[in-house]
């Protein structure tokens, strides 16, 4: 089986996934990050050119160098069984289309909800399937449902009192952390909060870091915690991956998605579901020990139940 992977970057969590393709007998598997094509302009005069054709909706000069780098790297492989692409609202029309000519299954997984990027209600129709973990967007677009993955099966080791870990991107969900921050230290508990900026800044209580974590390093500071902080973006129901790293690594939770108590994995002393407006972190909670989920359960969020249910494939 022949599978092309385009996304573009996401935190390792999509290099994970196509490290456990490359696991599979007879899978040969083409990896295109696009973040990877960077058009460079030429000039002032090319930019403020690129600038007119967005400013009247003409066109893009680098959604056009990404779309012509893709198709050169496509059009050097053989016909593919599958092409699968995350965040495809990032790409142009004109390539969703030319990508179908090159398989009879080009299929997307929707990464973040509908509302928050509206572009992906318009190109469902390039698609043979569309997957998203959204539950609202599957009902209102015909899509079909799937969860996030447990990245890995490293094995959890011993946490060593770093307490309570997250690490974000600098959006509207710096705010609650911050809350959250305040009432663990007045509890003298410890934790680790990292934001992602651009723009260096000082927030209060929180490490601001310019670079993208590697996600070795990411997988430090989780496995180093006892509890992990998941905290929702708006207009999102669907569970992070945050959620399936507390499966992976046996941590327990503090987050502020209702949604969570669905699933058949929650349990009430591991994940504690907060207020976002107003969180309270009881001392209790902080204090109790995880208990552990059964491995029956667990399996159906590893990435081998993932590839299964798109792909087909079983180990």
């Amino acid at each position: 089986m022949k599978i092309t992977v385009l996304a573009p970057y996401t935190f390792g969590y999509i290099d994970a996934l196509v490290e456990k393709l490359q696991e599979y007998d007879g899978v040969e598997v083409t990896f295109i990050q696009f973040q990877d094509f960077r058009y460079e302009y030429k000039s002032i005069f090319d930019r403020v050119y690129n600038f007119i054709l967005k400013l009247t909706h003409t066109g893009n000069l680098k959604k056009n160098y990404i779309s012509q780098q893709v198709k050169n790297k496509v059009a050097q492989l053989d016909y593919q069984d599958y092409i699968l692409i995350i965040r495809p609202d990032k790409l142009e029309n004109d390539l969703l289309r030319w990508l179908k000519k090159y398989t009879d299954n080009l299929i997307s997984y929707y990464f973040d909800a509908i509302g928050k990027f509206p572009r992906k209600a318009n190109i469902i129709k390039y698609f043979d399937e569309v997957y998203s973990y959204e539950k609202s967007d599957i009902s209102d677009y015909n899509l079909k449902f799937i969860t996030n993955f447990i990245p890995s099966e490293d094995k959890p080791v011993q946490s060593i009192e770093n307490g309570v870990f997250n690490i974000s991107s600098r959006d509207e969900r710096v705010w609650v952390m911050q809350k959250i921050a305040r009432q663990l230290k007045e509890y003298n508990f410890p934790f680790k909060f990292i934001v992602r900026s651009e723009k260096p800044m000082v927030i209060d209580c929180i490490e601001v870091i310019q670079e993208y974590m590697s996600m070795e390093d990411t997988k430090k500071y989780l496995n180093e915690a006892s509890i992990l902080l998941d905290i929702q973006k708006d207009d999102q129901e669907g569970l992070t991956f945050r959620v399936f790293e507390v499966l992976q690594f046996k941590k327990k939770l503090i987050t502020t998605n209702p949604s969570i108590k669905s699933y058949d994995f929650y349990d009430a002393n591991n994940i504690l579901v907060i207020d976002k407006e107003k969180p309270i972190i009881p001392l209790e909670f902080l204090n109790t020990t995880y208990n552990d989920i059964p491995e029956s359960i667990v399996q159906k969020y590893r990435r081998s139940a993932w590839i299964e249910q798109v792909f087909g494939l079983k180990e």
